[in-house]
């Protein structure tokens, strides 16, 4: 039995034409713009342009959020023109053309039909109705309301704030701590085997983050995971017996088998101490990249001067390895803070309750609760969140700097 591929291999060539002719046709857009941009019935053409789109759109059937987005498309590329272009810079814009295309319709607008819908109450019960008629009852800002008090999870927004938070500053303060610490031992002048080292160290980066947290799910089952056996065997070989009863040190500072899936506290160290590792390695080549960017030359001056190892790492190395590790620092804080992956595999696809971080919540809000209008809003509550804090780190990185100048 023979399978053609003809089928197949057509269908894509036919979708490949006809992305290539929506892109065309853009670039036909663009220069014919550029060629009438300054005749004085420009800017009220594009606005009936719009018009016309917009109300063609909402006789179609198109949602009145829908139209009015379209419909603003070709005004504001009309203003774009007239008032900020005025026909330079033709040829940026022609190769920036395909990418303006892509961000407009595969980030702008899935962005802004989100933000309408966090204003409705668009949920299980009300899906099959926006399906059939394209419309949802309006809840104005009660979805907002509802995500600092009604919680489904029967969690509060205060204590998920606060766990995501700690989930947050522990992550990315082993993360540097460790990645910066690997990475000096493997800048040390006269180590042999560096490579084959850094290839071992970066392992838990370039293995698929969910196959290692599945593998490592495993290891903290309670009756045959790895860590637990490893607990059991460590406790036996610093354990002593005194006047006939066992005496278990390390049981003392908690170090003892633990049921990670059901207590809470266990099973968010266990998400910390999966995400510690998967995460050590991107700082350390961050780290270690910047290492090896600073000169021999400064080091051996500070040498002469007398200066300690100590003092070496505080007042060269350090300031030199800040342009680089501010940007590692919020990236990973970012990454860390909407990491969905680990802990939606550590609580078995939320199944396990106590570990939850707002983007599990999140989830689970909107595929487990069906609440898609509350869940809308509060991922822009997640996002203003992100955005604060993002702007208080790159303020606080700037008067230091300035401080340093």
């Amino acid at each position: 039995m023979s399978v053609s591929v003809l089928p197949a291999l057509s269908e894509l060539l036919f979708l490949l034409a006809i992305l290539f002719g929506i892109v065309a046709l853009g670039i036909s857009y663009l220069w014919l713009n550029f060629r009438v941009w300054h005749y004085p019935m420009y800017l009220p053409f594009k606005i009936l342009i719009g018009l016309s789109l917009g109300g063609f759109i909402y006789a179609s059937g198109g949602s009145g959020l829908t139209s009015s987005f379209f419909a603003s498309i070709p005004m504001f590329i009309g203003l774009y023109y007239k008032m900020g272009l005025k026909g330079e810079y033709r040829s940026p814009l022609y190769f920036m053309a395909p990418a303006l295309f892509g961000i407009i319709f595969l980030f702008l607008y899935p962005l802004v039909y989100e933000f309408y819908l966090s204003f409705t109450d668009l949920s299980l019960k009300t899906f099959a109705d926006w399906i059939q008629t394209g419309s949802v009852p309006f809840a104005g800002i009660q979805n907002y309301i509802d995500v600092f008090k009604d919680r489904a999870t029967g969690q509060s927004f205060v204590f998920v704030l606060w766990r995501t938070m700690v989930w947050t500053f522990v992550n990315l303060f082993f993360h540097l701590s460790i990645g910066l610490a690997l990475a000096l031992l493997l800048n040390a002048k006269g180590l042999k085997g560096v490579g084959v080292y850094r290839t071992i160290l970066t392992l838990p980066w370039v293995i698929p983050q969910v196959i290692a947290v599945l593998v490592w799910r495993a290891d903290f089952n309670e009756s045959v995971g790895f860590i637990n056996q490893f607990i059991k065997v460590m406790n036996q070989l610093v354990s002593f017996e005194w006047n006939g009863s066992i005496i278990a040190p390390l049981t003392w500072f908690g170090f003892e088998p633990q049921a990670w899936f059901l207590d809470e506290d266990a099973l968010f160290a266990a998400a910390c101490i999966v995400n510690i590792w998967l995460g050590i390695p991107f700082m350390m080549i961050n780290c270690l990249g910047a290492l090896q960017s600073i000169p021999g030359s400064v080091y051996e001056a500070s040498s002469i001067d007398g200066a300690s190892w100590l003092q070496k790492f505080r007042h060269i190395t350090l300031p030199l390895l800040k342009p680089v590790m501010v940007p590692a620092a919020m990236l990973g804080a970012i990454w860390t803070f909407n990491n969905l992956n680990v802990i939606y595999l550590m609580t078995d696809q939320g199944r396990y309750e106590g570990a939850d971080i707002l983007v599990t919540d999140l989830f689970k809000q909107s595929f487990t609760y069906y609440r898609y209008g509350f869940a809308a809003a509060y991922s822009f509550v997640i996002f203003a969140i992100l955005c604060v804090l993002t702007v208080i780190q790159v303020k606080v990185s700037r008067s230091n700097e300035a401080k340093a100048a």
